[in-house]
């Protein structure tokens, strides 16, 4: 992984599944481990930005397991604060509304909508192969695409680079004027 890449998270009460995606939108993997394993690897890996998939609360009674996502959720931000790492909390409906142009939240509207984005996701070598079999992957991507929408993240890249361009064009300009 690089400095220029965004881990989207769909945490769960067991399992956490994850995404890592380029600042060019190119899914580099996608997965899902064990809590406790995951937050190995959130500790060790090199990140530029966690977009993590938030609770929201509807008025609805819970039980045991949103809890256990809520307390996995505090995790990984304990572990992004302490390691500096930028993080962002985005609840679902703002993320898949956003992706999906609709009022729904439906996981098969949510996977149409990438796979018209990006690509198909049926055989190895589509670009989305790594998300199947479970939507809390697509959960992880869509929620790291949703952050490079709302953030510009590769536009930003491209200013920073510009601006030391610039810079070092300047300073070359008054050493040759010396």
């Amino acid at each position: 992984m690089t400095a220029s890449t965004i881990i989207g998270v769909d945490p769960g009460p067991e399992e956490t599944a994850f995404a890592i995606v380029s600042s060019g939108y190119e899914l580099v993997m996608a997965d899902r481990i064990g809590n406790d394993a995951f937050i190995r690897a959130l500790k060790a890996a090199p990140l530029s930005h966690v977009a993590v998939e938030s609770i929201q609360s509807y008025g609805m009674p819970v039980g045991r397991s949103v809890f256990d996502t809520c307390y996995m959720i505090g995790r990984v931000i304990q572990v992004c604060k302490d390691r500096e790492v930028p993080f962002t909390l985005y609840p679902r409906p703002e993320y898949v509304r956003n992706l999906c142009g609709g009022s729904t939240t439906k996981d098969s509207v949510l996977r149409q909508a990438l796979r018209l984005r990006f690509g198909e996701d049926a055989k190895k070598g589509d670009p989305l192969y790594c998300l199947r079999g479970g939507s809390d992957k697509r959960s992880a991507f869509a929620v790291a695409v949703y952050h490079l929408d709302k953030t510009g993240f590769v536009y930003e890249a491209c200013r920073k680079q510009a601006a030391s361009f610039r810079s070092a064009m300047s300073e070359a300009r008054c050493e040759k004027g010396k």
